[in-house]
């Protein structure tokens, strides 16, 4: 797993054009990505392999938002939240759960186990 996170948070500094090494620098690009995943998962997505390209290019996205990347972190975070939306209603980044699958009707059966 660590090999797979320094990866990407290389994936990140490349994508950032941070040439930088520093430690304060690393440490803020890994709060990014991990902020990143836990919205994610905040809206469903469960598959969070970090060699996904689109999960790849939702933490570039989210990165590039953050760090106000050549001016443009308004655009980022629109085409961010636009990638976000879809994950969170592919089933297969869900595993299977999303609006349209969910089972949000009431039934008879639902009615009798709650009042037995």
């Amino acid at each position: 797993m660590a090999a797979t996170a320094t990866t990407l948070t290389e994936k990140m500094r490349a994508a950032l054009r941070i040439s930088s090494t520093s430690e304060k620098i690393t440490e803020e690009i890994n709060d990014c990505i991990a902020a990143c995943k836990m919205d994610l998962q905040d809206v469903g997505v469960k598959k969070l392999e970090e060699t996904d390209a689109l999960i790849i290019r939702a933490i570039t996205l989210y990165c590039k938002a953050e760090f106000g990347y050549s001016d443009k972190s308004e655009q980022f975070w629109k085409s961010y939240e636009c990638l976000k939306m879809h994950l969170s209603l592919s089933s297969e980044y869900t595993g299977g759960v999303t609006p349209d699958t969910a089972d949000d009707e009431v039934g008879e059966q639902d009615i009798k186990d709650l009042f037995g």
